[in-house]
């Protein structure tokens, strides 16, 4: 449970000026950001100015705006290391001032008038109020000028900077989403990530002429340290917005780099002058024969990992690229780029991933989330299993088809465990309704993914590929919610899967099924008449399959027993229930008997 101080924090949040809109049709917001930014290596700061065109297509008009400085989490006092202290963990808070992240404004101008922000979660200050000297109407645009300073923290989480390396995952005021349900701000937290709108960015770093630079976008313009594809093509030439911040040319020693993208929710960078680089361009054809190219895949990462040279990485990423694009469609963008980050794991961004190491797991998860995230970008904080489940789903089946197929076991034992101890959590929890980060990941992760290989296993592995592939072709570049994904199940499949999204992400129903007797009798000429009664002794209820011998039978009544008699060549030694282990069944001893 969330301690009262931060139920009270996010009820301060909320207090504030905050319309609905007044219909609940689809729309997504218009965004264009010119972004300048300067890195000083020897105060370990960024110094940025941006230009935000902001355009309302909601049918509501807004009186203000919200942006988040995500930055501000990493220290201390932020409502992210409050949480940590209720959890006995003290890893920001204790953070002092040359170590701390903070990202602060230094300047903030609406229509060329200056303004006054404010922080309504204080003392956080991940959360930024923006008033409006006159209503945004539907329709309207406004222009917003933002200067600030950015430094990320010496203890690495998503964000991070040690030497001469930085990663800045999150580095500039970024705007929220206004969507159906309103404004969706939030304090950045422990449990649950990220949720944005699509925009279109033009940034322009100076740094240092040694560095080498990875990001979200394509390069247009200047030396990243390694040699740019054709993907530069995507972005026909055009004069940069000059802002003013980087007037004349760059200084000696210096150098500028302009980077372009469009239709992406987050933009995040990395540099660091001894990244190596690899990249990959090449195609494929499938089984059909028909060509499936793939976009322009680099690979930066450090030079003292081994783990990462000879190609490694670019090949991981070429492969799950590929095997993605089979199950989705096209990838969307011109470029896809994996970086090696210094803190653990890895974070997801459009057209980018940072990783922590060479892993082809963490490669094929992180891969995952420029479908399950990055082009379909659900909400994180409200319905984290939409896309870690997602993403975690994907890499399993990954794994499957490239000769792992009991990748699941593990999972799958440690919920089973979670389950008997009565400490599992509705899936479709918002990320900060979960008790801790570890029941947080436990159940988006790792239930939300086994509760989509059910479906998939329940549907049938071919049309849960129709169901993608349709998910995508209808969602691709949007914002999608949970109910959008089951819409496009039913629809697909033809089935009412009503029941199945309530019992397994609305609610914890457990699921246990049982043989309860079993009697047989010969029949003559070799064949064995068996009677089974199965008992289902939980709330769940599954499709669930009845082997007797070498006959099967889908047992699909909601009846709490079931009495089913099956003919079979030869005495069966044994009849089990859910041979093939395809249903989330909490106490697998009582799934099988002897015939007598």
């Amino acid at each position: 449970m969330i301690a009262t101080s931060l139920l009270a924090l996010a009820a301060a949040l909320q207090a504030g000026p905050v319309q609905a809109p007044t219909d609940t049709g689809y729309f997504q917001q218009g965004v264009d950001y010119r972004i300048e930014a300067r890195l000083d290596e020897d105060a370990h700061v960024l110094h940025g100015r941006a230009r935000l065109r902001y355009t309302n297509r909601s049918p509501a008009a807004l009186t203000h705006l919200y942006l988040h400085q995500h930055l501000n989490a990493f220290r201390p006092n932020s409502a992210w290391a409050r949480r940590e202290l209720e959890l006995g963990v003290r890893r920001f808070q204790d953070l002092g001032p040359d170590d701390h992240a903070f990202e602060r404004f230094t300047a903030v101008q609406v229509d060329g008038q200056p303004v006054s922000v404010s922080y309504p979660a204080a003392p956080d200050s991940t959360v930024v109020l923006l008033p409006l000297a006159h209503p945004l109407a539907p329709g309207a645009s406004v222009t917003v000028r933002m200067d600030w300073d950015a430094r990320p923290s010496t203890v690495p989480r998503r964000q991070g900077r040690a030497g001469r390396h930085y990663d800045f995952a999150q580095w500039y005021p970024r705007i929220a989403v206004y969507d159906r349900d309103g404004w969706e701000q939030h304090v950045l937290m422990p449990q649950g990530e990220f949720y944005g709108e699509f925009a279109r960015y033009d940034v322009t770093l100076d740094l240092p002429a040694d560095q080498v630079v990875g990001s979200t976008g394509v390069v247009v313009d200047g030396d990243p340290g390694w040699t740019p594809g054709p993907e530069a093509q995507a972005y026909p030439a055009a004069p940069a917005e000059a802002l003013g911040l980087l007037a004349g040319q760059a200084a000696e020693g210096r150098k500028r780099v302009r980077i372009r993208a469009d239709s992406v929710h987050h933009f995040a960078w990395s540099v660091d002058p001894t990244f190596r680089h690899d990249v990959v361009l090449r195609s494929e054809s499938n089984d059909a024969g028909e060509n499936r190219a793939l976009p322009t895949i680099h690979v930066l990462y450090l030079a003292a990992d081994t783990g990462w040279a000879n190609s490694a990485v670019s090949h991981r990423a070429y492969n799950a690229l590929a095997w993605l694009q089979g199950m989705f469609g096209p990838y969307p963008w011109p470029q896809f780029t994996v970086l090696h980050r210094l803190d653990g794991g890895g974070t997801e961004f459009p057209m980018l991933v940072m990783n922590g190491g060479p892993g082809e797991g963490l490669i094929v998860h992180e891969t995952s989330h420029q479908y399950t995230h990055g082009a379909l970008a659900n909400n994180e904080w409200k319905e984290g299993w939409l896309d870690e489940g997602f993403a975690s789903f994907l890499t399993n089946w990954y794994w499957e088809e490239h000769g792992n197929p009991a990748v699941w076991d593990r999972t799958i034992q440690g919920l089973t465990a979670v389950e008997r101890a009565g400490r599992s959590e509705p899936v479709g929890w918002e990320g900060a309704r979960f008790r801790d980060p570890a029941s947080y990941s436990t159940m988006t992760y790792g239930k939300g993914s086994v509760v989509l290989r059910m479906l998939r296993d329940m549907l049938g592995r071919d049309v849960m590929r129709r169901v993608l592939r349709e998910y995508y072709a209808q969602y691709r570049l949007k914002h999608v919610r949970g109910v959008d994904f089951q819409r496009v199940a039913e629809r697909v499949s033809g089935r009412d899967l009503g029941w199945f999204f309530a019992q397994w992400i609305d609610r914890t129903d457990k699921l246990d099924y049982a043989v309860s007797h079993v009697s047989s009798e010969p029949l003559g000429r070799g064949r064995w008449r068996t009677t089974v009664e199965v008992s289902r002794l939980g709330a769940a209820w599954m499709p669930v399959q009845l082997q007797v011998g070498d006959v099967v039978r889908t047992l699909g009544s909601h009846d709490a027993r079931q009495t089913v008699t099956l003919v079979t060549t030869g005495k069966p030694a044994e009849v089990v229930l859910d041979p093939g282990s395809l249903i989330l069944d909490l106490d697998r001893s009582n799934n099988r008997a002897q015939v007598p």
